[in-house]
């Protein structure tokens, strides 16, 4: 019973000067509020009610019940919550909700957010239970066995499809998942929470929120006390560049990499980014790219880094002849420094127009990266440069891609691709070409400024797919709101929880209940019960990797699991509650709450709480 907790979410100031202007109001003709500066202090206003009003039980309750606490009580047995909400109280079991105008964010196909993709949860409630904006109507049956008459289109099967944002809680980066249901979670105390940068959530005390401390409860994680919070909070947000994608747009970045003699491509891969992208930010800046130097480079067909083509005697043959042919030597050879380009415009222009049946042969495939279709160029498998011969030959051209051809020629790497050629002629084999990464965000923390008591709201719950239980509402990751993902549970089965955290066993002791009956717990009796809480937490683990839904597979778990709820009295319910439940013969965890309740009340209301402690704390009465 040492985990039990019960802390105020918030209460009415000034309770006692309340209850005692509607006491007042009660017993006087007048209207009593002209006499507001006269009235008593807090401490007097108490002293008053107990003696014109609770003791000898002189007058009507009813002045009371206009002052409202709210509590939020943690880690009690499901037992003691079915108890508590059987008095006249407001109750909610562990609420994890959002205000309807919180912003949920969408992305493209690109990752990217965009203004049109913006939806309210309010909105996607709406959409999600009611179908599309737009009324319809039909004459007659739909496909479904829909009567005739007016009508909205069904939205569930599109909006499971949209993207939306969640956070790779592992590698601090965000991706998007999908909506498998959308709900209302009917009337709750709703909190604005503010943050340094002007972003605000609105949301129940309970909601989960992801800190820079993990995943924590609004309140816990601002230490919510009386609507106040007394707890510095950094939430984690996204917008902000991740490390190694964006820094090709860094001048900086870029002086910095050039100064340390790297080359567009390894720029491009410290960046996640493509060369192109790299050149055109160097240009950009007026900088100049670092070019490889030809001196001492040993050519790639040379020696032991050559390579070998297994040729017939008439294709060697042939060979011999072109290079007889074709080859100049000195001032003779195009590629002489002192020469003409004459025969490399001649190689470059039947190359262009014998381009087409190449492109024909290969069926239009880049035989670098397996993609179809786009700007193809033909391209010298042996280049040029290494044997002229081949400048002319039809069976040594392949299609690349622009991208790929460039590629290639920009960092010398001919020779590479001559080597590890494989053909790809038929379709079957492509490879969609990986697009670069693009730039993605990480999380980063935010402070929470401050956090301000709106009221109670409808508010509204989302339930996202595997594996990531988060989602973006106005700029901040949160939980993933639906209440049974069974999470605690799984953990408490594969021994990363404490199973006394999960499920609720009484200490070993003698007992004595209501009826009479006397018993003694035994520690080798909660030993056999512990082992039988796991093994239901084993077989509820087994049931959802089989497929079965959370509200199917807690059916089998001990009635007893450990439950959060929040929990709203006025000051007569309140008393009541203290009435029935923390009298001896009570259950003894509601005797406990009862216990965790009454110092909270004496700070609220201490004359009041005062004179029930003397006259009617545990003595069985009940409030009239």
């Amino acid at each position: 019973m040492d985990r039990f907790r019960v802390e105020v979410i918030s209460k009415t100031l000034n309770p006692q000067q309340v209850v005692y202007g509607a006491l007042h109001q009660d017993y006087s003709e007048g209207f009593v509020f002209d006499e507001r500066e006269s009235w008593p202090s807090e401490s007097k206003c108490g002293e008053l009610i107990v003696k014109r009003l609770l003791a000898g039980e002189r007058g009507h309750f009813g002045p009371i019940e206009h002052v409202q606490i709210v509590f939020n009580c943690g880690y009690f047995p499901h037992s003691v919550m079915q108890q508590v909400r059987t008095h006249r109280v407001g109750i909610s079991f562990d609420v994890q909700c959002l205000g309807p105008n919180t912003e949920i964010t969408f992305v493209d196909c690109e990752g990217q957010s965009a203004k049109k993709l913006r939806k309210t949860i309010g909105e996607l409630y709406d959409l999600w239970t009611n179908g599309e904006n737009a009324i319809r109507s039909r004459n007659i049956r739909g496909r479904n066995g829909e009567l005739p008459g007016e009508y909205r289109r069904d939205c569930k099967k599109r909006i499971r499809k949209m993207r939306i944002r969640v956070l790779n809680e592992e590698t601090g980066l965000f991706e998007f998942s999908h909506i498998k249901d959308v709900t209302c979670s009917g009337l709750q105390p709703v909190y604005r929470v503010t943050l340094e940068d002007g972003k605000s959530l609105d949301c129940t005390a309970n909601h989960r929120l992801f800190t820079s401390e993990g995943w924590q409860t609004m309140g816990e994680a601002v230490g919510l006390t009386a609507d106040r919070m007394t707890k510095q909070c950094f939430v984690m947000c996204n917008g902000t560049l991740a490390a190694g994608t964006g820094l090709y747009r860094d001048k900086a970045w870029l002086e910095t990499q050039l100064g340390n003699g790297l080359y567009a491509n390894e720029m491009a891969q410290l960046a996640g980014c493509s060369i192109e992208a790299v050149k055109k930010w160097v240009y950009i800046y007026r900088l100049s790219l670092n070019k490889r130097p030809m001196e001492g480079r040993t050519p790639w067909n040379k020696g032991n880094g050559g390579y070998k083509l297994n040729l017939s005697k008439e294709s060697r043959q042939k060979r011999l002849e072109n290079a007889k042919k074709y080859t100049k030597r000195g001032e003779d050879s195009h590629f002489w420094k002192g020469g003409t380009s004459t025969e490399r415009e001649l190689i470059g222009a039947w190359t262009r127009q014998i381009a087409a049946q190449v492109h024909q042969k290969f069926n239009y495939i880049c035989q670098k990266c397996g993609t179809k279709g786009g700007k193809l160029h033909a391209h010298h498998l042996v280049p040029v440069f290494a044997d002229e011969s081949l400048a002319y030959e039809f069976n040594n051209l392949v299609s690349l891609c622009k991208e790929c051809h460039e590629y290639i020629h920009q960092n010398n790497e001919e020779a590479d691709f001559a080597k590890s050629y494989q053909p790809i002629l038929e379709p079957q084999h492509w490879q969609p070409k990986p697009k670069p990464p693009g730039n993605k965000l990480r999380a980063h923390p935010v402070k929470v400024k401050s956090v301000e008591y709106l009221g109670k709201q409808i508010t509204y719950d989302l339930e996202i797919e595997e594996p990531w239980h988060n989602f973006v509402a106005n700029g901040m990751v949160v939980h993933n709101s639906n209440r049974y993902t069974g999470n605690r549970i799984a953990q408490a089965a594969q021994g990363l929880k404490d199973i006394e955290d999960v499920f609720y066993l009484r200490p070993v002791g003698h007992y004595l209940d209501r009826q009479g009956k006397r018993y003694d717990y035994t520690q080798e009796m909660r030993e056999k019960d512990l082992s039988w809480c796991i093994e239901a937490a084993k077989r509820y683990q087994q049931l959802l990797e089989q497929g079965v839904s959370e509200e199917h597979a807690r059916g089998i778990i001990p009635f007893d699991v450990r439950q959060h709820f929040v929990v709203s009295f006025n000051a007569r319910s309140l008393m009541h509650l203290l009435d029935l439940r923390a009298k001896p013969d009570a259950q003894l965890e509601c005797q406990k709450l009862c216990d965790l309740i009454m110092p909270h009340f004496k700070e609220w209301m201490p004359e009041l709480a005062e004179w029930y402690e003397k006259s009617r704390l545990k003595k069985a009465r009940l409030a009239p």
